[in-house]
């Protein structure tokens, strides 16, 4: 027996479009939108078919399952997809390539099965009308769904075990965007008949039957609707379908053009995988699960009416000891601002008239310049430029719906429009928190670890810690904005602030505000102390370390390139904390308008300034973008 040689591979390259930088820069800004679309459609799918009574039935049960796990399909591979897009080295560990293939793999044949039990579910529920309640009970729906993730999670351990259990002798690296099996199984130099076995019975359990499943149940349904007399009766009973077989063709078409077309010569015996397969391989993991929700909300009239319901949810009941009063209808909400004092209100707006257009122009410029100039492509100028991108939405929020008021003459805003206001300004808020820890970690990495500082803070770390700020603020808002709309609204419907923020209106809430309370005091430790905590322990670091510095230029260098930062935390984190944590007994409704004014209007305008009048990069970038334009306007001029 001879031994071969062995390679213990630590980590992957995933090639991807590598070949193509256009076009990985073009399907990066595709695959994002995507991505938010998938996370936005199937989470509020999930959140009206829990919120909305009417649809607590089996198929929007299958259906809540399904968009989970599409989200957390798609979250196995596309957020690393970005990250590599981004990134000149496109690596994955070894155990983070086995946990990609395990997720994906269970996902997928999940979904598979679980498209199989939905189309059951519309057969009992046309064939067999009468008997769908006891047929389609809890105690059958909710096995089925257990049984399908079951099988998912079974299918893809043993693949997955059997996989990473190969022998990879061969280069490392996976012609792929993502550690998808077939990729990862033609870098094995061992004899893979067992893999291939096991995947066709895995294929032929999972996919083939429950498409058998699926022919067969619709066979039924189509025969039985036929049988229909009245044109209405058939259209009504195809409609509860319709979107599930769109799905279905979508689903399962998409996976037999990629699995089980013919393969050339070509293809056989080389190791390059075709671009059409790589594209294909996308549009199964990303557009399928975008267009499930669409498909069943543009084509389902009670996911609408559900989402018209709870858009339009204006009526609020108060209980006082089991006693009912009066409903109280709330159709929009109404602004105090500061119409207690006409003349000094029109002061305000034109100040906040201001404050909007500098905060917009200073942070445009300053996100361009970060964009244009190659010298600012470092970690703390793509933070910045977060933070800029944030600034302009926060004040966006808050600002130019209180101008419009003011030109329109009418202080009001819809329900809807007060939800979306309310969410987006405590995600901005959020992010900016977590986004300034963030800042501050760097610039101890940069002062106290210099040598090590590019390697630490390298292009995919960077991108996964803005990623993360933004996630856990957009999170956090969901939560706190959810949990106050579905307080019991029973008084006036005046709030007595100029936007809506989380506290003037849950003023209005005239029962248990507790839980609320409970959930924003969670929130506000984890993103204000805590953040705070580490830029705390980030800058004592950094002032330890400055103070060892001999010279005094040293001393001087090393601050400037934080100062700008200390400053923005300084006045962030200070009128934040001056308008939340307050004395108690402190309750002038005037003062908290204006610190939240200062708070929503001055620091997103200071921002940009104290960057650019307090940091020679960017001044001397702006300079440089200046001279271009002259000269550009030169050429053309005299080319004239």
């Amino acid at each position: 027996m001879e031994w071969e040689n062995q390679t213990i591979l630590v980590e992957f390259f995933l090639k991807g479009l590598s070949g193509y930088p256009r076009l990985e820069r073009l399907f990066f800004v595709l695959i994002l939108i995507m991505y938010v679309v998938i996370l936005l459609g199937n989470g509020t799918l999930i959140l009206i078919s829990i919120l909305d009574s009417h649809l607590h039935t089996p198929m929007y049960f299958f259906l809540g399952n399904l968009s989970f796990l599409d989200i957390c399909y798609t979250t196995t591979s596309i957020p690393s997809t970005l990250v590599n897009f981004l990134s000149e080295r496109k690596t994955i560990s070894f155990s983070g390539c086995a946990v990609q293939m395990f997720l994906g793999l269970a996902m997928g044949t999940t979904e598979c099965v679980l498209l199989g039990m939905m189309a059951f579910d519309r057969y009992v529920a046309i064939c067999n009308p009468l008997r769908y309640p006891v047929v389609m009970g809890k105690i059958s729906y909710v096995p089925m769904a257990a049984g399908s993730w079951f099988a998912g999670v079974i299918n893809s351990a043993v693949q997955t075990t059997l996989v990473v259990q190969l022998t990879f002798c061969r280069n490392n690296v996976i012609n792929h965007f993502s550690c998808e099996i077939l990729a990862v199984m033609k870098m094995a130099c061992a004899d893979i008949s067992d893999n291939e076995f096991i995947m066709l019975v895995a294929t032929t359990l999972f996919t083939l039957m429950p498409l058998l499943l699926i022919v067969i149940s619709y066979s039924l349904i189509i025969s039985s609707i036929l049988k229909i007399h009245t044109s209405d009766g058939r259209s009504k009973a195809f409609s509860t379908c319709s979107a599930h077989l769109t799905v279905v063709i979508i689903f399962y078409g998409t996976i037999l053009f990629m699995y089980m077309k013919p393969k050339s010569k070509e293809t056989l015996n080389s190791d390059d995988l075709d671009a059409t397969d790589k594209l294909i391989s996308m549009f199964y993991g990303v557009m399928t699960p975008m267009m499930n929700p669409l498909i069943y909300s543009l084509r389902n009239k009670d996911v609408k009416e559900a989402v018209k319901h709870l858009l339009r949810r204006k009526v609020f009941t108060k209980r006082n000891k089991m006693v009912k009063t009066n409903l109280t209808v709330i159709s929009n909400f109404i602004f105090l601002g500061f119409t207690h004092y006409p003349k000094v209100e029109i002061i305000i707006i034109v100040l906040c008239l201001l404050m909007y257009l500098v905060t917009l122009l200073g942070n445009i410029v300053l996100i361009s310049v970060t964009i244009l100039d190659s010298c600012l492509h470092t970690p703390m100028y793509f933070f910045l430029s977060n933070l800029s991108f944030l600034d302009i939405w926060y004040t966006s929020s808050a600002l130019a719906p209180m101008l419009a008021n003011f030109v329109s003459g009418k202080n009001t805003i819809s329900f809807s429009g007060c939800a979306t206001q309310m969410y987006v300004s405590l995600a901005m808020g959020s992010t900016e928190c977590v986004l300034l820890s963030m800042m501050a970690y760097d610039r101890y990495v940069a002062i106290c670890n210099p040598l090590r500082y590019p390697i630490v803070m390298n292009k995919r770390v960077c991108v996964q810690i803005a990623a993360g700020s933004w996630v856990a603020g957009c999170l956090t808002s969901l939560v706190e904005t959810v949990s106050v709309l579905h307080q019991s609204l029973c008084a006036k419907n005046i709030i007595d602030h100029f936007t809506c923020e989380i506290l003037a209106v849950l003023k209005l809430v005239c029962g248990d505000t507790s839980k609320v309370q409970l959930i924003m005091l969670v929130i506000s430790v984890l993103l204000l102390p805590m953040p705070m905590l580490l830029i705390c322990i980030s800058y004592a670091f950094i002032l330890s370390n400055i103070l060892r510095i001999t010279s005094v230029d040293g001393r001087s260098k090393a601050f400037s390139t934080c100062a700008a930062h200390l400053t923005v935390v300084v006045l962030f984190y200070g009128t934040a904390l001056s308008m939340y944590l307050k004395p108690s007994g402190v309750d002038s409704q005037e003062i908290d308008k204006f610190m939240a004014l200062v708070y929503a209007g001055l620091t997103p305008m200071l921002n940009p300034i104290i960057y650019s009048l307090r940091n020679k990069e960017v001044k001397a970038a702006v300079r440089k973008l200046l001279i271009r334009n002259s000269l550009c306007a030169l050429l053309i001029h005299s080319n004239k």
